[in-house]
């Protein structure tokens, strides 16, 4: 339906049935606009020349243009078209479309002056750009009644205004009837239609169109727009090989690529990942002696930050300011996050910091970069500050930035703050969203408070927000890990029933949940389920099933879930082998560990840190130590890092087996590997060495604790007790459990019960009993 402007009353504009016909009518027989007579022109020729030059002036004010007009309009004899146009079109430039109506409804009206193709091109392009086509139409259809003939100008204004609205069809309807009416697409009309289709995602067309213009030699050939539109959209649609090629068609076409050429192969390789390639078309463009832009730097230090590279591009910021491009906002925030991500906050404060040494003051995305960086390192104090900061500085966080500095109090269990946080948004006119509601639901939830987590529901549901597959799946995940498996599932149903569908997250967290309180029959029964209604098992899926047969003894069952994999499109993961290896040892099948280690690595899965030290474990479990040391030694070898964990887990497996020497020596080599033993591994070296009686080298072991800023703790005191008490070293253990009662650590289970049973067989149980904190609860 066309849109009909008031500042239009007095121009006569026909239906749009009417338009059309018109349209087809007029076609090529219409008559063409005689040439202007140089002697119809009033006033003085130098002054509209003045005049005319003074429009084209971008210093010209909308208010200059208007007294020009005014002058003009009042002057006897009238002026030309030439100088009224010009100020048409100077209020064009400004943006001040409906200004350009009303002038016209005025020009119009004026006595002595008939408004020429120039002038309707120029009523006819706002129209346009005020997404007015039809009217557009209906100015075209004036245009024909009064014998005017429409030139390019025309033409690409109206085929560029569909193309806006995506009316392709009809773009192209009137891109084929211009040779009709006798005037020849130009190549600006070519390129709009073809940024048209490109838009519309038709590429296919636009490349056709492209290869048109190859054809009709020189007087339409594609110029470096027409390259650069399809290149750009090559690249958008991550068809990078394409548009590289395109390139190279261009150069040999004799157009030369220009920056936004090479920026949108830069972009299409980021988006795709490829920064190394990215960073190599920046090499080729600086070759070629084009000088990189601002959004040229921006997409580069973007992409080098995704990956990690922050650092390098830093560097870029500081060639930006060698080569006198200024870095903008945006190229600053983009090195602020890329530190965050990092976790090098303080690069990032440093980056943040120097911006208004550069003449820049942040932005509310710079904040909310550097907001989050804080929160994502646990450091939620500095996160609120810098949120007052911003507030302060006059800048209104948006919702992106109260839902982080929300997620953080949230994750942090602050969830009455979080409330008061959501009601000052509220209160500020920013909307919470899903992902806002989210964390609160989450901050609940991860605290055990279902009913306040539900009550959140229930308010966003009210505020017309809907809940997303995400808020489901959070609400099951802190159900399942509440033991609450039933609940969660009839949770399932009711999303289901309420045409939510779940996805293979939903369906994996409720197996997960049924797996850990041991319902192993109703966690397949949920994978059939799955299964049946068209959800794909992902890897995830298989380990949670295969880890809960190895914890449930039944090997047989996990290995043929893993068998399955492969036939089922599933490839077998590190995290999948990790699983199944450490179920084996579990029951004792180490032969069979074996073999599926060979499997592994034959299938070049590459094995990590976690595999190596789950073998470690089940190798010294089943007394093989041996071929414990010898893994060791060739993780070693091969340049695996080991972490402190397999040092602890060899000194454990060493002391067992009665290797106290090699227990020792593993454990003095800890340092030279730039490791520091944990409190963990001195109670696996004080345990192994009381049971070989070596209590000096104990005491030193505790007095070497102490220098070294690791203390016992109750722990390791709890183990030392239980095992004097087992070498019958009842006074050592007395002694031990004075200084418990000294730093009032408590006793575990254990060891209460252990010696309760060794000193009831003494004669001076009682006496003994005295040393014993209150908290043991035994009566005096």
């Amino acid at each position: 339906m066309r849109r009909t402007s008031p500042l239009l009353a007095s121009l006569p504009v026909s239906s749009s049935a009417r338009d059309a016909a018109t349209f087809r009518r007029k076609g090529a027989s219409s008559s063409r606009e005689t040439a202007p007579d140089n002697n119809i022109r009033g006033g003085n020729s130098r002054l509209e020349s003045l005049a005319i030059e003074r429009c084209r002036s971008e210093a010209l004010t909308i208010e200059d243009a208007l007294d020009l007009f005014d002058t003009a309009a009042s002057a006897s004899p009238k002026p030309s078209n030439a100088v009224l146009n010009a100020v048409l079109n100077a209020v064009l430039r400004m943006k001040h479309y409906p200004t350009v109506l009303s002038l016209y409804n005025k020009l119009n009206q004026m006595q002595g002056i008939s408004p020429g193709v120039h002038t309707y091109g120029i009523l006819i392009k706002c129209c346009c750009r005020m997404n007015w086509v039809d009217l557009g139409f209906g100015v075209f259809g004036d245009l024909l009644k009064r014998g005017h003939f429409p030139d390019a100008i025309i033409f690409r204004a109206l085929v560029h205004g569909l193309c806006s609205e995506n009316r392709i069809s009809e773009a192209a309807m009137v891109f084929d009837r211009m040779s009709l009416m006798g005037c020849q697409p130009d190549v600006s009309t070519y390129n709009a239609l073809i940024k048209g289709l490109c838009s519309a995602g038709s590429m296919g067309l636009a490349l056709e169109l492209h290869q048109k213009m190859a054809t009709l030699g020189s007087c339409c050939k594609p110029d470096v727009v027409t390259y650069n539109t399809i290149i750009d959209n090559l690249c958008k649609e991550g068809a990078v090989s394409k548009a590289l090629k395109l390139i190279d068609e261009m150069t040999n076409a004799g157009v030369a690529p220009d920056v936004r050429t090479y920026n949108s192969i830069i972009h299409g390789h980021s988006t795709l990942g490829h920064w190394k390639e990215a960073v190599n078309i920046f090499k080729k463009m600086v070759d070629r002696g084009l000088s990189p832009n601002v959004v040229t730097y921006s997409m580069l230090m973007d992409s080098l930050c995704k990956h990690k590279k922050t650092a390098e591009a830093h560097k870029l910021l500081d060639l930006m300011n060698e080569r006198g491009e200024k870095p903008n906002v945006i190229s600053y925030t983009i090195l602020v996050q890329g530190y965050c991500q990092e976790s090098r906050l303080v690069d990032a404060i440093k980056v943040f910091d120097s911006m208004s040494g550069k003449g820049l003051s942040p932005n509310c995305h710079t904040y909310s970069a550097l907001i989050n960086g804080f929160v994502k390192n646990q450091k939620m104090d500095e996160a609120v500050e810098l949120f007052k900061k911003m507030q302060q500085q006059g800048l209104k966080p948006d919702v992106v930035t109260y839902s982080t500095v929300l997620d953080g109090l949230c994750h942090l269990g602050r969830v009455e703050d979080a409330g008061s946080l959501l009601d000052e948004m509220v209160a500020q006119g920013i909307h919470p969203n899903v992902i806002t509601y989210n964390s609160i639901i989450c901050g609940f939830g991860r605290l055990g408070k279902w009913k306040e987590a539900f009550q959140l529901l229930n308010e966003m549901r009210e505020r017309g927000i809907h809940p997303n597959i995400m808020t489901l799946n959070a609400l099951i995940d802190f159900i399942c890990k509440e033991g609450k498996v039933q609940e969660a599932h009839r949770l399932l149903e009711k999303m289901i029933s309420g045409g939510m569908e779940p996805d293979v997250f939903t369906y994996n967290t409720l197996m997960d949940g049924y797996c850990m309180v041991g319902q192993m029959n109703d966690a397949v029964r949920i994978y059939d389920s799955m299964v049946s209604k068209s959800h794909k098992p992902n890897a995830v899926t298989y380990n949670i099933l295969i880890d809960g047969y190895c914890k449930r003894w039944r090997i047989d069952k996990a290995l043929n879930l893993f068998n399955a994999m492969p036939r089922n499109g599933v490839q077998h993961t590190t995290i999948v082998y990790n699983t199944i290896l450490a179920g084996m040892y579990r029951v004792g099948r180490v032969a069979d560990a074996e073999n599926l280690f060979d499997k592994m690595l034959a299938a070049r899965v590459c094995p990590d840190l976690y595999t190596y030290n789950i073998i470690l474990d089940g190798l010294c479990r089943n007394q093989c130590i041996d071929k414990s040391m010898k893994l060791f030694q060739d993780a070693l070898s091969s340049d695996v890092n080991l972490d402190i964990i397999s040092f602890n887990t060899l000194i454990d497996g060493l002391f067992n087996g009665g290797e106290i020497n090699e227990a020792k020596n593993l454990f003095n080599t800890i340092p030279t590997k730039d490791l520091k033993p944990t409190i963990v591994t001195y109670t696996i070296m004080v345990k192994g060495l009381i049971k070989e009686g070596l209590f000096d080298e104990v005491d030193y072991l505790l007095l070497h604790m102490e220098k070294s800023g690791c203390p016992a703790d109750s722990v390791m005191l709890n183990v030392m007790v239980r095992c004097l008490l087992e070498k019958d070293e009842i006074e050592k253990a007395l002694e031990i459990i004075r200084k418990m009662k000294e730093k009032s650590f408590s006793f575990e289970a254990s060891t209460a019960s252990q010696i309760f049973e060794v000193l009831s067989k003494d004669g001076q149980y009682l006496d003994y009993l005295k040393l014993l904190p209150d908290f043991t609860g035994h009566p005096k």
